[in-house]
């Protein structure tokens, strides 16, 4: 006997499915059983839909129902990743019906899911006069006589459609700075063929979508009756701003469906159906096919952006918004006062790692640090998991056996809080002497000479004869006034320029363009390396710099939330900063630095000078 190819391909699926559904932990394991229609005419079938989800199953057997038609239709496999979780399902499905009307009950299934036994709750199938409609699925039959509806064939969802939905269903809302996972999926009729045209993108401009999987899940599915073909893709989706806005997404993609209008003739085969409805499946393999260049919509679906809490707000938090946690940290035991050494540390867990800034150093009065070079490593495809590790350098101020700690704040969206998150304590030792801030020294005070123990007018020699015309007459005096002059607007014009060299803002002016200057330097030698993750983190720190002196808080404080918030969309500071965020989830290592970004650049520059107003 030859066994045909499908059959043969079919079991090698379901032998490498069983294989990789073994490697997953027994995790809450369940067993569902389903029917997509409650009746059908004799001689038509239903499909029966077993679902096994966290663990490895045995092959499903059947309960004989007598009458009772049962036969493999074949089966597919999930995989949803949420929060850096893996789960898998698998669904077994099967055509059942008979010859013979009455009602039938299909006994509970018993299915060995990781060892334990595990039952479905029974299901009913009432079977028809096999003159009567068949109804679609989900709904009750159809009384005799009474026509069948029509499907919409020319409607716009004909080509397929999109959804899309929190991957976390317990939580239907998000927070600003947030990428929230979110599931896409794809909707297209069986036996139809596709072709993306374009990525994902979303209808409006209140969400920003990040790290959609370039691989995704296939699966078939039935949907209010109709049997689809589902892609599935996983992503995420941030605002900048609080409020409800439409979570909507399209995509453009060619698509070639069935006409299942043409008049085709039907091919009895035989066999225990022998029914119309099987005679359609495989005739409507053999319909014309019909093309067209779509957009696939997803129906307006609101989402509530709340904004980050005020209250609680840990002072070193900087924007990263998720769950993390320290998972390795090094620190050198032995340190020299006044001399910098690397310290490196490594934060894993999930949520937007692009908003994670180098954790702080305790006691913070007692260091001195400098900006950290970071690197990210994604934990799944999604790249919502994963960890970033820091690398920067500090000095240390004081000398003797100290305690050095690392912490870091994050808001956690999840349970909506802010938290912060401390390394163990390490007890190290700094040789050498104090760091003294160097300070001008005091003008010693001359005190005047004491007075002998003559009287004033006494002399022991007389002295020679001087003039007697006043001194205000005499030549020498102009002379003296010109130079008191002199001398008294010079000492005004020093007096101002330690002033001016003392003054506490015009030292953090200094100081932020310094700066500013130092990471624009910085952007250009990354624009000439063709780095774009160097040239947009440079640049983003320029930006930084002025909202922090504009602002009176710390550069690195500021977030691409806050950014949003406190200045209008429009504006090329804000541009910058989204167009920085979009580069920075895509981790671009090198590449063109377009002109575009660099005028965009250069307009935010010239927006947050001193003398442009805000």
């Amino acid at each position: 006997m030859v066994i045909p190819f499908q059959r043969v391909f079919r079991l090698c699926a379901l032998f490498v499915t069983a294989a990789f559904i073994g490697l997953s932990p027994a995790i809450a394991a369940e067993v569902t059983a389903e029917l997509d229609r409650e009746s059908v005419p004799a001689g038509n079938g239903a499909i029966l839909t077993l679902r096994v989800a966290g663990g490895r199953a045995a092959q499903p057997q059947i309960p004989e129902v007598k009458n009772l038609i049962v036969q493999p239709r074949g089966q597919n496999q999930q995989i949803q990743i949420v929060n850096g979780r893996t789960s898998i399902s698998v669904s077994y499905q099967y055509m059942i019906g008979s010859q013979v009307p009455g009602d039938y009950e299909i006994p509970a299934i018993e299915i060995s899911v990781g060892g334990e036994p595990l039952r479905t709750q029974p299901l009913k199938l009432k079977v028809l006069d096999a003159g009567a409609a068949q109804p679609p699925a989900g709904m009750a039959a159809q009384p005799s006589g009474t026509p069948p509806a029509e499907e919409d064939e020319t409607g716009e969802k004909r080509f397929g459609f999109l959804t899309v939905d929190m991957a976390d269903s317990e939580r239907k809302h998000a927070y600003v700075g947030e990428i929230a996972p979110v599931r896409i999926r794809a909707w297209l009729p069986e036996n139809s063929q596709a072709q993306l045209r374009s990525g994902i993108q979303p209808e409006g401009k209140a969400f920003t979508l990040h790290n959609v999987s370039n691989r995704p899940q296939q699966s078939t599915e039935i949907k209010d009756g109709k049997r689809y073909t589902v892609v599935t893709w996983y992503g995420g989706m941030s605002a900048a701003k609080a409020g409800s806005y439409p979570a909507s997404l399209s995509v453009d993609a060619t698509v070639a469906v069935r006409d299942t209008s043409a008049p085709r003739p039907r091919q009895r085969r035989g066999g225990p159906f022998d029914d119309p409805f099987f005679d359609s499946i495989l005739n409507n393999m053999h319909a014309p096919m019909i093309q067209k260049d779509v957009t696939l919509k997803s129906d307006d679906q609101e989402i509530e952006v709340r904004p980050l809490p005020v209250e609680g707000r840990p002072e070193g938090f900087t924007g990263a918004v998720g769950d993390f946690k320290f998972e390795q940290v090094e620190i050198p035991n032995d340190w020299v006062a006044g001399e910098p050494q690397q310290i490196g540390a490594r934060l894993g867990g999930s949520g937007n790692f692009a908003l994670m800034k180098a954790p702080q150093v305790l006691p913070p009065g007692a260091w001195r640090t400098y900006p950290a070079k970071d690197q990210f490593a994604a934990g799944d495809e999604a790249s919502f998991a994963g960890n970033k590790t820091f690398q920067f350098s500090a000095v240390p101020r004081k000398a003797g056996a100290q305690e050095l700690s690392l912490a870091f704040s994050f808001f956690d969206p999840g349970e909506g809080i802010y938290k912060t998150v401390t390394s163990p304590v390490k007890p190290i030792q700094v040789s050498g002497a104090d760091l003294v801030e160097i300070e001008p020294d005091p003008v010693a005070a001359v005190e005047p000479a004491k007075p002998g123990d003559q009287l004033v007018a006494q002399k022991l020699a007389p002295g020679p004869v001087r003039s007697l015309e006043p001194f205000l007459a005499r030549p020498g005096f102009a002379i003296l006034l010109v130079l008191a002059a002199l001398l008294g607007g010079v000492g005004r014009i020093l007096a101002w320029l330690r002033r001016r060299r003392e003054d506490p803002r015009r030292a953090a002016a200094e100081a932020m363009e310094k700066a500013t200057r130092e990471a624009m330097e910085n952007a250009r030698r990354c624009a000439e390396a063709r780095d774009v993750p160097g040239f947009f983190n440079a640049a983003r720190l320029a930006l930084q710099q002025r909202l922090g002196a504009r602002w009176n808080q710390p550069p690195q404080a500021i977030t691409s939330a806050e950014v949003g918030a406190r200045i209008s969309s429009e504006s090329p500071v804000a541009a910058f900063f989204r167009e920085a965020d979009l580069h920075e989830y895509s981790r671009q290592s090198t590449g063109e630095i377009l002109p575009r970004w660099r005028a965009l650049l250069d307009e935010a520059l010239a927006s947050l000078t001193p003398a442009a107003k805000s």
